[in-house]
Parts: structure tokens; C-alpha cells; sequence
């Protein structure tokens, strides 16, 4: 590297959060997410840079169990038995992306197949048990993980696969951009780490359908936000008296 090319990397400002989180998801095929809930983490990893390719999600439960990351038989209407491949496999198959959200959640049983899925490509592989078909996670491949704490509470071995690591623990622009212009202020202030009444995102989007569906804005906001249900009702007030 030239002293050229060294000023210009050291003159580039520090990346935000999200900023890293995308740089990570860009160049990196193994990516933890990690945080405060309801900041986007899921819907960041479902979306962002896919670039036509697909995403898979698993929802990591205590109850979960392999067929959900790697198949299960299942029974035809004619009576036989075929193999229904879970979504870890399909995201393997088309070099899609695989998006692990609350691993930490993960039990002990399923542990071991998210090891294999996460090995490097010249390891990995799996045998259908059905076409005795090997499969190996194709070109693309890449799994970004979510969860809501700190990467400690992963077990090591999932923790050494997770090299790249990022924490965020403030709403991710793109999903506030994705709500209803009304709710994106609000959103971006309550969202906040630093909020004294903090909600999640998903709470937001709740609250909009809601809405939609009953026009009854005290009331959403009462179930939805009790502890500033009366700032959230003002403050959209004066928003709509404001675009009259």
C-alpha cells in the first residue's frame, strides 16, 4: 500500500453502526447482529445487498428442532414418503442467504446442524437422505445471525464461526424508511436507545395496522404505547394539522 492510498483510508471518517453492519453484510459471508430488540436487525439482514438473490429465515426457538434448518419426511397424497428440505438446505442449494434470527436461542439439538451449515465451503457438505444427493452450499452463500444481548452468550463453537461481528442498537434507517410517512419521526425518537420509554419497531408497524383497521388513533395508542400514548396522540395531531 502507498502513502497515497494510506491518507486516504486514514482520512475516512468512522462508519456508524449501520454503516459497519453494511459494509460487513458486503464483503463478509458470516455476519452476527447483536443488540437492543426491534431495531431492524431481521429486516436489515432479510434485505439488505441481496442483489436478486434470495433470503431464508429460521426463527430460533427452545422447541425447534432440525427438520426446521435441514428437512423432515413428509407424506405424499399418494402415500409415500419424500424428503421436504428446511430452509437451511434451500439456502445452501441456490447460494442464498441464510438469516438465523435470535441464535442465541438455539438449542442443543439443532447446534450441531447450524455448525455444519456454517463450516467453510470446502468442508461443508450434506446428504439427502431421500436421492442420496451431496450437497454443498453453492457460490453466494452467506448467513447473517441476529440476536438480541451480547455475542458471549452463544456458545464458543457458534461464536468462532461468527468472526464478524457488529452491534446496533439504534433503529436501521432503511426500516424506518419502510413505515408510514406519519410514523417515521415518531419511530426514529422512540426507537432510540437513549429513549426513556423505549419501543420496538414491530411496534410501529402494529400500531399501523391497527390504525388502518379501526381509525381509532387514541385507542391505538393506548394499547399499543400506554406509557406515551398521550405524547404519540399529540404529536400526530399536530403532524396532520400541520400538513392541512
Amino acid at each position: 500500500m502507498n502513502q497515497q492510498e494510506t491518507t486516504a483510508i486514514d482520512q475516512q471518517e468512522d462508519l456508524s453502526a449501520w454503516q459497519r453492519a453494511e459494509f460487513a453484510i458486503e464483503h463478509s459471508n458470516r455476519v452476527l447482529l447483536y443488540g437492543l430488540p426491534g431495531t431492524g436487525k431481521t429486516y436489515f439482514g432479510l434485505t439488505h445487498g441481496l442483489t436478486g438473490k434470495h433470503s431464508y429465515r429460521l426463527a430460533c426457538t427452545e422447541e425447534m428442532t432440525e427438520a426446521d434448518l435441514i428437512g423432515f419426511w413428509r407424506r405424499e397424497a399418494s402415500g409415500n414418503l419424500k424428503w421436504q428440505e428446511g430452509v437451511g438446505i434451500k439456502a445452501w442449494r441456490e447460494g442464498a442467504r441464510l438469516v438465523v434470527d435470535e441464535v442465541n436461542r438455539i438449542n442443543g439439538d439443532v447446534e450441531s446442524k447450524l455448525m455444519m451449515l456454517l463450516d467453510t465451503e470446502a468442508s461443508a457438505s450434506w446428504q439427502n437422505p431421500d436421492t442420496s444427493e451431496v450437497v454443498k452450499p453453492a457460490l453466494g452463500f452467506s448467513v447473517v445471525a441476529t440476536m438480541n444481548g451480547m455475542p458471549e452468550d452463544l456458545a464458543p463453537a457458534i461464536l468462532d464461526r461468527m468472526i464478524v461481528r457488529c452491534e446496533v442498537n439504534d433503529p436501521n434507517p432503511k426500516a424506518i424508511e419502510a413505515l408510514p410517512q406519519y410514523l417515521r419521526g415518531l419511530a426514529t425518537t422512540f426507537t432510540n436507545q437513549e429513549a426513556s420509554h423505549r419501543y420496538s419497531l414491530r411496534s410501529f408497524v402494529e400500531f399501523h395496522r391497527m390504525f388502518e383497521s379501526s381509525k381509532n388513533l387514541r385507542a391505538c395508542a393506548q394499547v399499543v404505547f400506554p406509557e406515551v400514548s398521550e405524547a404519540i396522540v399529540d404529536a400526530l395531531a399536530i403532524s396532520q394539522a400541520e400538513a392541512i
